[in-house]
């Protein structure tokens, strides 16, 4: 049943619990806790996930590692789902 749940979740398009559980619940174990202090998910789109950081000087730090954050995002979910990250800088 678990494999037919993420086929569907797949074909909508949806993240799995799994991956939503290690993105927006062990942020910091994915990024440590510098870039975890400075930033957080706040959306996924597909293969995308949308992070929001405190100023330009971190989203350059996250454009640096991206491939790493990725990679680390594969690791930790268990998923090759997310593929992208976006990074925006937070207005305030």
């Amino acid at each position: 049943m678990g494999a037919s749940l993420e086929r569907l979740l797949g074909l909508l398009d949806v993240p799995s619990p799994g991956v939503l559980e290690v993105v927006f619940g062990r942020w910091e174990e994915v990024v440590g806790p510098d870039l975890a202090a400075r930033s957080r998910p706040v959306g996924i789109d597909g293969d995308e996930l949308t992070v929001e950081v405190d100023d330009g000087a971190w989203a350059s730090e996250f454009r640096w590692l991206h491939d790493e954050i990725v990679e680390r995002l594969s690791t930790v979910s268990g998923s090759d789902r997310l593929r992208r990250v976006r990074v925006r800088v937070r207005r305030r």
